[in-house]
């Protein structure tokens, strides 16, 4: 099962880095009027936010890590975090019903790195494979 799933991993990674950084945008600058809570407790905006960017930092991360694309794990690391800073930006800045938010960006930025530390965990389930 581990195989098919790397398979997988490996054939897709990067549509679904591109198809998730493409959701994330949609999503940072819809007008949602009702969006489910993680739970009944205070700031599950920010998880959401790590979620989000776990995922996402995740999906690029495994593409650079198989060579789908030609940049360092830090450089990259450090473009999705400003990819996150922009979208908060463009938030305050393009619409009147969102607003941007810097426990957001340290949210995103914590996701990152949450991401980059499931990779880590993959790849030791992986050499075992």
């Amino acid at each position: 099962m581990l195989k098919i799933i790397k398979t997988w991993l490996e054939r897709s990674s990067i549509y679904l880095a591109i198809g998730f950084a493409i959701l994330i945008l949609i999503l940072s600058l819809a007008k949602l009027n009702s969006f489910p809570d993680i739970g009944n407790f205070q700031n599950s905006d920010k998880v959401k936010h790590i979620l989000a960017y776990s995922v996402l930092s995740f999906f690029w991360l495994i593409s650079c890590q198989l060579g789908k694309i030609n940049i360092k794990i830090l450089h990259l690391i450090l473009i999705i975090i400003a990819y996150g800073v922009i979208i908060e930006v463009l938030q305050m800045r393009l619409t009147t019903y969102r607003t941007g938010d810097l426990l957001d960006i340290i949210a995103n930025s914590l996701g990152v790195f949450l991401g980059y530390l499931f990779l880590k965990l993959v790849n030791r389930i992986y050499l075992q494979v």
